[in-house]
């Protein structure tokens, strides 16, 4: 058996070498290979041509290479789309700074701030977008594993961006603040909102991390997460806005409020069996 180890470690060696295989694909494929090996020796072949056999069946390293690159995340769609978006936002935020500050003196400390913050709710928001592609589409037909795969990567990469530039962002206006006014934090309720929502993407990544959970928890989480973001964001400032306004500011949050209400019904056909909008399932490959 030491040869047979030895065989499939090499073989996973170079399988794992091939872009969009995860260790639980990998873990699959092992085990469909020496299933294959354990049959084909119980058939009375020997063990070294039943590997011989085993991979053959299985497909050339290349073969399986390329078959998995067509399931990249890239070929979905809307993670196509959304990247594309990322990028120009990205420039047009850079644009959008870069105008307002040739009109008034520069500050590096805040347009850092502005900058990276502005990043950090452009992730969120391509994210919740993926979320309700990824909801719709569930919907009439579930993914294929290799897929839903590909997709925890997607979720994980956001998150792990807006987290960063959240992160960066608070330490900026902290910056800024201690230029401004001589400390670093003030408990305003912009810099709690903030922290609340510094606090739900590091856990958010940190279930990610550890939990594993599947990729439809992942997007419902995700869908439930631009929920507190939004109300952590907006609502202090909205707060602030209607005290000072006697009330009358409180008429912003009808648009905040509807948007939270259609994200809520998202997240309740998220949870829903996939397929539910069609009588014959089928998987999204």
């Amino acid at each position: 058996m030491h040869n047979l180890d030895r065989s499939i470690a090499e073989w996973r060696k170079d399988i794992s070498r091939t872009r969009g295989l995860g260790p639980d694909t990998l873990d699959e494929l092992e085990s469909h290979l020496r299933e294959t090996i354990h049959a084909l020796v119980e058939s009375g072949i020997p063990e070294a041509e039943a590997v011989q056999r085993a991979m053959e069946q299985l497909g050339p390293v290349g073969e399986v290479s390329a078959e998995f690159q067509k399931l990249s995340p890239a070929t979905w769609l809307p993670v196509r789309i959304v990247r594309a978006l990322a990028g120009v936002l990205a420039l047009s935020i850079l644009a959008e700074m870069v105008l307002f500050f040739q009109q008034r003196p520069w500050d590096a400390w805040l347009g850092a701030h502005v900058f990276t913050l502005a990043l950090s709710r452009v992730v969120e928001v391509l994210l919740w977008v993926l979320g309700i592609c990824f909801v719709i589409q569930r919907s009439f037909a579930d993914f294929s594993t290799r897929r839903a795969e590909a997709l925890v990567r997607v979720v994980h990469v956001f998150t792990a961006w807006a987290c960063g530039l959240t992160l960066l962002g608070m330490i900026f206006g902290m910056g800024y603040s201690q230029q401004r006014w001589g400390r670093l934090w003030g408990w305003h309720p912009t810099e709690i909102s903030g922290l609340c929502v510094l606090l739900w993407q590091a856990g958010f990544l940190a279930v990610q991390r550890y939990r594993r959970p599947s990729v439809r928890s992942l997007f419902v989480a995700s869908l439930a997460g631009s929920g507190i973001i939004v109300a952590a964001v907006y609502g202090p400032v909205l707060f602030v806005l209607g005290a000072q306004a006697h009330g009358s500011a409180f008429l912003s949050l009808r648009p905040i409020l509807l948007i939270l209400a259609v994200n809520a019904l998202f997240i309740l056909a998220g949870l829903a069996p996939a397929g539910w909008l069609r009588v014959r399932k089928g998987v999204v490959s």
